[in-house]
């Protein structure tokens, strides 16, 4: 049974000298999937309208009602208490070079929910954002708006010996500028000392130090369930380009890289 999740065992510190990609890493067992980790099903939904009325009241890239600030991951989708609303591209240990994070679709959300579909297929033309695991670096990602109305240029997620960091990637030859961070809370040993532990909550800031979100891996059952709470009062594009750091912040421990 899995209950911690080492995001950074196999990554080099950013202040420490970079070390070839595969030199003496033990050999460890797989994770197993999301799916299997967990053996949790989504939560119940509550009965829905016909295919055609749910497709009126809630057309293409509809945004996620505003109060629904609590989101949870089974298996590619990511759930709302009130039922699936984002879609992954797969599963987050899947050893893959590139994460994929798109909104479900009115007609999607009809036949997750009504039982007759739980494997819809990943559109790529509708992809939200794109998060990427270059060859050649170790401990470097970057993410990617596919939208016209998401954050615009790269960022890139890093981990430091207390926090992952996300800075904007203006230009070639200009350093990134810092932009947020996620780690622990509480005392400089305790940040430290628990930087691993994600059944520890870990909390994302923005460079003023405001709290823009709150994740853990909460248990439920017994079992994992990756969890992250949104603040009230984000706007729609900072809401998503939350998600989709905060699935690659989790990708980057589980599966990144080794892959197409």
């Amino acid at each position: 049974m899995v209950t911690t999740m080492n995001t950074t065992s196999d990554r080099r510190d950013e202040d420490s000298p970079r070390a070839p990609a595969l030199a003496q890493q033990p050999l460890t067992p797989p994770i197993p999937s999301y799916e299997v980790a967990t053996g949790i099903a989504p939560p119940v939904a509550p009965p829905t309208p016909p295919r055609d009325v749910l497709a009126d009241e809630l057309p293409d890239y509809t945004p996620v009602d505003a109060n629904q600030t609590t989101f949870m991951i089974y298996g590619t989708f990511i759930h709302t208490p009130n039922g699936p609303a984002y879609h992954l591209s797969s599963l987050l240990d899947a050893r893959i070079a590139k994460l994929r994070i798109r909104r479900l679709r009115a007609e999607d959300i009809a036949l997750i929910e009504s039982g007759r579909n739980r494997n819809v297929s990943f559109d790529m033309s509708t992809t939200l954002y794109e998060a990427h695991d270059p060859p050649f670096l170790q401990n470097e990602y970057y993410i990617q708006s596919k939208t016209n109305s998401g954050w615009q240029g790269a960022l890139q997620l890093r981990f430091g010996f207390r926090h992952w960091h996300v800075r904007q990637v203006m230009q070639q030859g200009v350093a990134p500028q810092a932009m947020l961070t996620c780690g622990k809370v509480g005392a400089l040993k305790k940040r430290i000392l628990e930087r691993k532990n994600e059944m520890e909550p870990s909390v994302w800031k923005d460079s003023q130090g405001r709290v823009l979100a709150t994740e853990v891996l909460k248990l439920e059952c017994g079992k994992m369930l990756p969890t992250i709470e949104l603040s009230k009062d984000l706007s729609q594009t900072w809401r998503e380009l939350m998600l989709a750091l905060w699935v690659s912040r989790m990708w980057a421990g589980f599966g990144a890289g080794s892959g197409p």
